[in-house]
């Protein structure tokens, strides 16, 4: 059932919810007779504008069949959309108005409270926070190498991925949970193993080119006659078989941990090649970065791909200025380190190719094609002067003068651990190394405790313990047994699941309940032992015990998974990524790393707004915002330099203020090609507002636009709205989307559409709009302003997200009293996101089942 945006106007009006406990009520007349009076006409059989027919709620307004009408009628109330103020259509009065709202919400709620389930549904991890958990538990490190990678993606509902009523769990996919556990298991445990040797692994530029000439080959790597260094002149991140050592290509690093990577390096050729900038085609604002990577194995990197690749590090180089750096990472055995100019060309040769053409024509070698060329103009040669000509030119890695990166040096040093066996051997099983000395029993009790996130009882496991004993007497050995019982307890649903069941018929969650949904919801992990410890004493049940635990937590950097996870649920930055766009159309989008930098940007936004407990409005009127190089420069800026995100002002003329200014839910809220302010307005209504629209009826065909660019999607969607049951929608969709238009597929500002694909020779975008109650603006700005005259909306659309976030479940009309309290607290003077996390906290919401 679609959740209202419930109760507002009924607090606007000054009327009051009254709590209630009766069930099966009956909606008062008035309710019905409001409808026939006022709506009706429009919404009858006949007429049915919006897809709309209330005639079978006047029929039965008790029938459960009518929530739906009655969520829809509550809506457009609050809203005050409907009736619409037009001429011809009557109104009803405010006391009307609050009478109808009032009984409405009383009887949802009421409703909705006797139809509510008497159980907790089960909320399953998602892979997010599984792989979370497995790093915090076990010490493994699934950001670098995941073994979570075949799972099947987490179901959304409206978003998110940890609402137990989405969710599933198939016997394939348990199958894979118990292979991943194997996986990192794999990767903690050390049993039998000596403590791997330091390797010095000393990498000469020759080890990154076989020729000492540049003849033609895709990338440009050209090392110096006297072998003492390598020139690269290309490195998108996807590029296939990028610049890997000879040493490293089939093995990679020999054992897993820290390894130590030292370089040394130059610019070359970006400020001083003498070339024509226009005719070499590079950009070359931005100094040059080497990128410092590894891949999990040498086949991540034998494809034209990003995944699989871990970056390490993005060095800026000086120009002509050769530097040392240093970088450290964790890599598992088999990984295997590479570089590239990160923010260079791409595997071609072209650049290259056509310097050498026009600057340095006695490097330029006659190719087939050349050669026929030649003869089709009438240049008589031969093969043979051909091959002589081609044997006197001087290459063109001597005479090319192009940007490009200079290596000298390379220096692997690792694995650099100090303990053995490691931390999180020790974890598990303590210091011996030898299976057969382990209490079998004690670690797997020891593993359960913490897993399952509460003090568990030896009769719990017994049935592992006896697997793994009876295991051992047939003839296992003691290493995969134990294994296996490790496995089991981590593929167990008292693991897999947050369990909040009921077991004592109390509505509270009990207090290890309530610890591991307080660190799911702030770290997307499990609980620590000091927010175990809390539990154990009692302490949660003390609000203000509580909430300092709060404010522990969201100052442990794992609280960056509440910026990183919850943002990309409530701002759909889910679908960041799923059509990235053309890297024709927009190359920097792939070659400068715009997408992480848009997602980084908003997920610092949403920390420094709760850092700060800064106001909500500020998310949409925020005059700053957090930008690298390569995003400042996507934006306008262009006195920004470095790899490193900065907190800067943002100027008016930007026209980015808050989220509806950043790239990422622009890019997000387009398909890579082209923009729709159907699909923009949508995502105002949805995510910012909090009041998504009905979904369009399923006999009427979706706008496809054109791409030519001869008619703009405004003219479509006024020809569109010509079809009768598209109209009402349309009205409310489209005028939020239109002001988005001036920001094209990857939020880039225009003020022309493009045609033919050609950017800026299309129509000119008008970004007004007027809202179905007659307010109109005339661009974002005014855009923006109409939102924040709606921020209890915003307020409370955030509340509810950031509940639907904590507890796993969208709320029901029986706690949007609650929500209303929270949203109007949150909203006074003084008031910010740290309060809202708060009052989110400690409201009954949170604490119940």
């Amino acid at each position: 059932m679609k959740n209202s945006i419930l109760v507002a106007a009924a607090f606007a009006f000054g009327g009051s919810i009254i709590p209630v406990e009766a069930k099966n009520e009956s909606l008062d007349s008035l309710v019905a007779t409001f409808v026939e009076n006022y709506c009706i006409d429009c919404h009858d059989d006949l007429t049915a504008k919006g897809d709309r027919d209330f005639l079978p709620f006047l029929d039965n307004p008790n029938g459960v069949d009518s929530f739906l009408a009655l969520e829809e009628i509550l809506d457009s109330l609050n809203l005050g959309e409907m009736p619409p103020e037009k001429n011809g259509v009557t109104q009803p009065s405010d006391d009307e108005k609050r009478a109808v709202i009032t009984e409405i919400t009383r009887y949802l709620i009421a409703e909705s409270a006797a139809l509510a389930p008497s159980e907790t549904v089960l909320r399953r991890l998602t892979r997010y926070e599984y792989n979370n958990t497995m790093r915090d538990l076990l010490g493994v490190h699934p950001d670098v190498y995941d073994a979570t990678t075949a799972f099947p993606v987490d179901e959304t509902k409206h978003g998110f991925a940890n609402v137990g009523a989405s969710q599933v769990l198939s016997q394939y996919q348990l199958g894979l949970y118990l292979e991943s556990a194997g996986n990192y298991l794999d990767q903690a445990l050390v049993f039998g193993e000596d403590r791997p040797e330091l390797n010095r692994f000393e990498i000469k530029p020759v080890e990154f080119s076989s020729s000492p000439v540049y003849r033609g080959a895709v990338a440009y790597r050209a090392l110096a006659e006297d072998a003492s260094f390598v020139d690269i002149g290309h490195g998108a991140p996807d590029d296939r078989r990028p610049n890997v050592p000879r040493s490293m290509h089939q093995k990679g690093v020999p054992a897993a941990g820290n390894y130590r990577i030292t370089i040394k390096a130059e610019a070359k050729g970006r400020l001083d090649h003498g070339y024509d900038p226009e005719l070499l085609g590079l950009d070359l604002r931005q100094p040059m970065k080497l990128g410092v990577w590894f891949g999990d194995s040498y086949r991540a990197l034998e494809k034209s791909t990003t995944r699989g690749r871990n970056i390490i590090e993005v060095i800026e180089l000086g120009d002509n200025k050769v530097g040392t750096y240093t970088v450290e990472a964790w890599m598992p055995k088999g990984g295997v380190p590479f570089i590239n100019w990160i923010n260079g060309p791409g595997a071609s040769k072209r650049h290259v190719r056509v310097m050498i053409e026009n600057y340095h024509p006695e490097s330029t070698i006659w190719t087939p094609v050349r050669v026929d060329e030649m003869r089709e103009r009438g240049i008589e040669v031969t093969d043979e002067e051909v091959e002589r000509h081609n044997a006197s030119v001087l290459p063109a890695s001597y005479v090319y003068r192009g940007p490009r990166i200079r290596l000298y040096e390379m220096m692997i040093e690792g694995p650099l651990d100090e303990e053995w066996p490691p931390a999180n051997h020790r974890k598990l099983v303590g210091d011996t190394l030898q299976p057969h000395k382990v209490d079998i029993p004690a670690a797997i009790l020891k593993l359960a405790n913490r897993a399952y996130r509460r003090p568990v009882k030896m009769e719990e496991i017994a049935h592992i313990v006896e697997y793994v004993e009876d295991s051992i007497e047939a003839g296992e050995n003691h290493k995969n047994a134990i294994k296996s019982g490790f496995s089991a307890v981590l593929s167990s649903p008292y693991f897999l699941y947050l369990n909040e069941g009921n077991a004592d018929r109390r509505p509270e969650l009990n207090d290890y309940q309530l610890a591991s949904r307080l660190s799911y919801f702030l770290w997307s992990s499990m609980p620590d032992d000091s927010l175990l410890a809390a539990a154990a004493s009692g302490e949660l049940r003390s609000r203000e015990k509580l909430l300092a635990q709060v404010d522990r937590m969201l100052a442990d950097p794992k609280a960056q998974a509440l910026a990183e996870n919850f943002t990309t649920a409530w701002l759909r930055l889910d679908k960041l990524g799923s059509m990235p766009p053309g890297t024709k159309q927009f190359p920097t989008y792939l070659g400068r790393r715009l997408e992480d930098a848009m997602r980084r940007e908003t997920k610092m936004l949403f920390s420094h707004i709760l850092k700060e407990n800064r106001p909500l409005t500020e998310f949409i009127e925020a005059d700053y915002t957090f930008v690298n190089d390569s995003l400042g420069q996507h934006y306008g800026f262009t006195e920004i330099e470095g790899e490193h995100f900065r907190k800067v002002a943002m100027p008016a003329e930007l026209r980015r203020h808050g989220i509806l200014g950043h790239a990422s839910v622009l890019t997000a809220s387009a398909n890579g090609v082209e923009t729709s302010p159907v699909v923009r307005g949508i995502w105002v209504l949805e995510s910012v507002l909090g009041t998504p629209p009905s979904p369009p009826p399923p006999d009427v065909d979706p706008i496809e636009p054109d791409t030519r660019g001869t008619t703009t999607i405004r003219e479509q969607l006024t020809k569109h709205r010509e079809v009768a049951a598209c109209n009402d929608c349309h009205a409310k969709i489209d005028p939020w989307g239109f002001a988005l238009e001036i920001y094209d597929p990857i939020g880039g500002l225009r003020t022309h559409y493009p045609q033919d694909g050609r950017p800026g020779r299309g129509p000119e975008i008008d970004t007004s709009g007027e809202l179905v109650n007659g307010d109109s603006f005339q661009d974002e700005i005014g855009l923006k302003s109409m939102i924040l005259e709606r921020k209890d909306l915003v307020a409370r659309s955030l509340t509810t997200k950031l509940l639907t976030y904590g507890t796993g479940r969208e709320p029901s009309f029986e706690d949007y009293e609650q929500i209303e309290k929270i949203t109007s607290t949150t909203l006074e003077e003084g008031k910010g996101l740290n309060d809202l996390i708060h009052a989110v906290v400690s409201s009954r919401i949170f604490l119940t089942r």
